[in-house]
């Protein structure tokens, strides 16, 4: 899974523009997109951390229907009944029973960016990580394959991302 930060315009005078400044200031495009992809990712992780997805909407719940879980996956296996589902589980280990996609921190902290001089992308730097990111994001997660999308960029956020590129480059253009 990868979301992606890349210049482009709809006119060729605009598109011509953007093509000299890259070739003038190379360097400072690329840290810009470096700054405006590491602000993303401070945004999908407070918007996650606070159990919003992409389109601002909360999570779905986590399912409080009864089941037995491994309570030990590193070691002898031990199942537990808990009556109130998975939610009832993640309270028992003393983690947020509001949805928020983090139980150990390492999937979102997984997340960064790779940067180019001309886009950033955004992505996780291990394969479980990713994986997990997948079934939470796209595929859903758990038995009953619930889907909470969160690795994205919503219209609001593609402006914010817009309106930080624009006044950087205004900076190095004065």
């Amino acid at each position: 899974m990868v979301a992606s930060v890349s210049i482009k315009s709809n006119t060729i005078q605009i598109s011509k523009e953007i093509q000299n400044i890259q070739k003038q200031f190379p360097a400072k495009i690329k840290q810009i997109l470096a700054n405006v992809s590491a602000s993303q990712l401070r945004r999908i992780r407070l918007r996650t951390e606070k159990g919003k997805s992409v389109s601002g909407s909360p999570f779905t719940p986590y399912s409080t229907k009864p089941f037995f879980f491994n309570t030990n996956p590193e070691g002898q296996p031990r199942y537990k009944f808990f009556e109130g589902g998975y939610r009832e589980f993640r309270g028992s280990k003393g983690r947020s029973t509001k949805p928020d996609l983090n139980f150990r921190g390492n999937m979102l902290s997984a997340m960064t960016t790779k940067v180019s001089s001309d886009k950033a992308s955004l992505f996780f730097r291990r394969q479980e990580e990713n994986k997990k990111a997948f079934f939470h994001d796209i595929k859903g997660a758990g038995k009953g394959r619930v889907v909470r999308p969160f690795f994205s960029i919503n219209n609001k956020e593609e402006d914010l991302i817009l309106k930080e590129f624009a006044i950087k480059i205004e900076k190095i253009l004065k």
